[in-house]
């Protein structure tokens, strides 16, 4: 089982302002199982300094995946920008919590990706 995040709006420019800023993100899931799971919830956090801080609020989720398939959806997050010529190109370390359930019982996967800025 695998969940990748990856961010759409990657253009720093947007950053540059301090204030609200609405990020969106690709996920993609892998269901390697033989059995279909569905993503029930998926919580997204930063931590340390960067071009922009999320708010850490969840997203109730109802995503099926098929056995032996791949999913991909896109969702947004609104979070706050450092603003500032420097801070808009730094990095944001990025944490996901997913929560799944499936026939076999609930599980829970933790994720961690860095968004780099142009």
């Amino acid at each position: 089982m695998t969940v990748q995040l990856a961010q759409l709006n990657s253009m720093s420019n947007i950053f540059y302002y301090p204030g609200p800023v609405n990020v969106q993100y690709q996920v993609a899931v892998n269901n390697p199982t033989d059995q279909q799971i569905t993503l029930r919830r998926l919580d997204l956090r930063t931590e340390g300094f960067g071009a922009y801080a999320l708010r850490t609020t969840g997203t109730p989720m109802n995503v099926k995946i098929a056995p032996k398939s791949t999913a991909t959806f896109t969702i947004s997050a609104w979070g706050r920008a450092s603003g500032g010529y420097i801070a808009s190109t730094e990095p944001v370390s990025l944490f996901a919590t997913a929560y799944f359930a499936a026939p076999s019982g609930t599980f829970v996967k933790l994720v961690h990706e860095n968004a780099w800025q142009p």
